[in-house]
């Protein structure tokens, strides 16, 4: 009669159990040296053997019970366990096959081999498998969270997030289950609801510093810096070592342009961890927007040379290649970028940026969707359908997007719009809605929703940069300026107010955040040349920030200034009605050109070696507005030469050449 082992089973279970695997260990081998046919014994041997990390000695006690129980689908299943601990999934998949071919009802085998398929990449059969082995398990957690990483990776986040809510309703102090969830709802834009659940795995679990920087990316997408910035700082105090985090703390506060704050952070990241690809990167795009390309080149490429295929690296050093001018090089980062990542969303806007520079129209136009990435609300989705460019709703939204110059661009498609028949609302800020309403009487232009009815049938909305895809991709097809009217009363107003000469408005500063500033601007003493010309008065048309350098300028008191009236109830409003009465406007880059050329006005516009795609890769004139002409670097940085050829053109205007 075989001796009972139940007794000694037990206590070597319970040595087991309390950590003392080594003890375990040797009791397992000597029941098993008894009693050979004693499978649990072998499983539970193997189990202490892969927690003790010797793995060379399981895979051997795994393959023997195989041999010894060649139909029982544990044996099977065991040593697929060892192989996938062992970092073997095709043979760890082909043991869970044998298990889930011995006993189909196994749900450990469904979803082991489901686990095995997800390592190996083939998602479509390991949602197939996790699918099954719900069906046998409905509540099996492990399934649901593996599931939804599938669908994830496989684009369908929405199906994802059903899984995470389930895996949160099963049990809701799970601090984990808020962070999946969390994680899904970042995929799908949905920013407020992700804060909402990193706070719900917070409150759980303080110290988890997952929940921490999941919440500050979630703020982040709500364009809520700040906080972004200190829920980052709380995922780097209690994990300092994670080179995700510390990145993001990085990109916040370059972002909420404390560049040395960021150089600081960045610069003790990779010196106390030895740098990563993402830290490496972030570092470069400070070096950027601080005008230190040498230096921002030598940290992208310490980036790339821990990963060569880094999407984020290769994409910073084709913006470093752009800002030098070199499109092809930079082109041929981009597309590396995209082999190796090809939904990154800044590798598709560079892309579109390239194309649509070069005129490819519908390549660029398609691309130029990934800037939704980049897009802080309001600029999200609506709640009802989105337009596809041909059904006619019974009202449409566009939603402006972007500076004060991409509304002016693009807002003359709106015309378009009416002139089909499509009753349209344009969504924008407060500030643009008086000048913005005098493009299209037709169309209205509003500041809020409050008063549309959005659960009413038939509505549709748009982003405005959506428009050229949808109904007109050439620019040259497009609404011809003067498209934008001024009101007759300002022009009025401002008559008689510049005195006699040759009156030029202008203008030297952008937007002054770093990121988006880079070689746009210059300083005031630039236009040092055009001041000294002869019967030249110079209007200052800037304002806000770079105002101040008037008080600093050597020849600020011969710029007459608008004062504290100028466009006080609305941006650009009395701006569009001084152009009527000055001679020419000279700008950089920035909403004033785009102004000038809505309004038929002439303009000289100084533009960096490689600007903005929407002006084009060289010649001095653009299809967007014939009044203007495009004055480019010849050098990157040197705008003392592109204004000594406006001044050469000013003389020749004065003369009476034609600009």
């Amino acid at each position: 009669m075989a001796k009972d082992i139940r007794p000694d089973l037990a206590r070597a279970g319970a040595l087991h159990q309390s950590g003392r695997l080594d003890e375990a260990v040797a009791l397992y081998r000597s029941l098993l040296k008894a009693s050979p046919e004693a499978f649990e014994a072998a499983r539970l041997l193997v189990l202490a053997l892969l927690q003790s990390g010797r793995l060379g000695e399981a895979h051997a006690a795994a393959r023997k019970a195989r041999d010894a129980h060649r139909g029982n689908a544990h044996a099977h299943l065991l040593l697929g366990a060892v192989r996938q601990a062992e970092g073997k999934p095709e043979k760890a998949l082909d043991s869970f096959e044998k298990a889930r071919a011995l006993d189909p009802a196994l749900v450990e085998a469904q979803y082991m081999a489901a686990n095995a398929l997800l390592q190996l990449g083939r998602l479509p059969d390991a949602v197939e498998r996790y699918d099954r082995a719900l069906a046998l398990r409905p509540q099996l957690a492990e399934a649901l969270a593996n599931r939804a990483v599938a669908l994830s990776r496989l684009g369908r986040p929405e199906a994802a997030l059903a899984d995470c809510d389930r895996l949160v309703a099963l049990d809701p102090r799970d601090p984990q289950r808020h962070i999946s969830r969390a994680g899904t709802l970042l995929e799908l834009g949905r920013f407020a609801e992700a804060t909402r659940a990193a706070d719900a795995a917070r409150v759980l679990a303080p110290k988890l510093a997952d929940a921490h920087f999941l919440k500050g990316q979630g703020l982040a997408g709500q364009a809520d810096i700040d906080g972004a910035a200190e829920a980052f700082a709380a995922a780097v105090n209690i994990a300092p070592d994670r080179p995700t985090f510390q990145a993001a703390l990085v990109r916040s506060e370059r972002q909420r342009g404390r560049l040395d704050e960021a150089l600081r952070l960045a610069e003790a990241a990779t010196a106390g961890t030895g740098g990563s690809p993402a830290l490496f990167q972030e570092l470069a795009e400070l070096r950027r927007e601080r005008r230190e390309p040498a230096d921002a080149f030598d940290a992208v490429d310490k980036a790339l040379a821990l990963d060569p295929r880094s999407a984020g690296a290769l994409t910073a050093k084709a913006r470093l290649l752009i800002d030098r001018g070199e499109h092809a090089a930079a082109r041929g980062l981009v597309d590396a970028a995209l082999g190796a990542d090809p939904a990154f969303p800044m590798a598709r806007y560079l892309r579109a940026a390239d194309d649509l520079a070069e005129g490819r129209w519908a390549e660029g136009w398609a691309e130029y969707e990934s800037r939704a990435s980049f897009l802080p609300p309001p600029y999200r989705p609506l709640p009802f359908a989105r337009w596809d460019g041909q059904s006619v709703p019974d009202e449409l939204v566009v939603v402006g997007e972007q500076g004060t110059g991409d509304h002016i661009m693009f807002g003359r498609l709106l015309r378009l719009l009416a002139e089909r028949g499509i009753r349209t609302r344009f969504l924008t800020k407060a500030r643009l809605v008086p000048l913005l309403s005098r493009i299209d009487a037709r169309v209205r232009v509003v500041s809020s929703l409050d008063d549309l009815d959005t659960t009413a049938p038939g509505l549709a909305w748009v982003p405005l940069a959506s428009l050229p895809r949808l109904i007109a991709p050439d620019p040259a097809l497009w609404p011809q300026a003067p498209y934008l009217n001024a009101d007759p009363e300002r022009v009025g107003r401002w008559t008689g107010r510049f005195g006699d000469g040759f009156t030029i408005g202008i203008s030297w500063q952008g937007d002054p955040s770093a990121a988006v500033d880079v070689g746009r601007s210059v300083p005031l003493d630039l236009f040092a040349p055009l001041a000294a010309l002869d019967g030249v008065r110079l209007v200052s048309l800037q304002q806000g920030v770079g105002a101040e350098q008037l008080d600093g300028c050597a020849f600020g008191d011969r710029v007459a200034r608008l004062g504290p009236e100028c466009d006080a109830d609305g941006a650009f409003v009395d701006t569009a009605a001084i152009l009527q009465h000055i001679d020419l406007v000279v700008t950089i880059d920035t909403a004033l050109a785009h102004l000038a050329g809505a309004r038929g006005r002439p303009a000289l516009v100084a533009l960096k070696v490689a600007p903005e795609w929407r002006w084009g890769r060289e010649g001095e004139r653009t299809p967007l507005y014939s009044s203007l002409r495009l004055m480019r670097q010849d050098v990157p940085g040197d705008f003392a030469g592109v204004f000594d050829r406006i001044a050469h053109r000013v003389r020749a205007l004065q003369r009476g050449d034609a600009l």
